[in-house]
């Protein structure tokens, strides 16, 4: 958006001018800035530790778990488990 100056026009953010004269010839391309990518080198949990929970696949307890909604709010919730010694993944409804 250019905001009109007393010799012509100006862009408030990047401080582009455009001269009186110059305005039937001139026209300003906005091009978008490049985006910003993010690497996660280790994802961090902060789920709860359920210290009761056995895993199916190794048989260790203490296991982390997380609550969704996944069918209609009328029904329970789905706990999903993570194994907290060999990382498998499992739920219970």
């Amino acid at each position: 958006m250019l905001v009109r100056s007393e010799d012509g026009f100006v862009c408030p953010s990047c401080k582009y001018r455009i001269q009186k004269k110059n305005v039937e010839k001139t026209m300003i391309v906005n091009k978008a800035s490049g985006k910003e990518v993010i690497m996660i080198s280790e994802e961090k949990t902060a789920e709860p530790l359920d210290s009761d929970a056995v895993c199916p696949k190794c048989h260790e307890t203490g296991a982390y778990f997380l609550l969704k909604q996944t069918r209609s709010a009328d029904e329970p919730e789905t706990k999903f488990y993570t194994c907290s010694h060999c990382g498998h993944r499992w739920r219970e409804y």
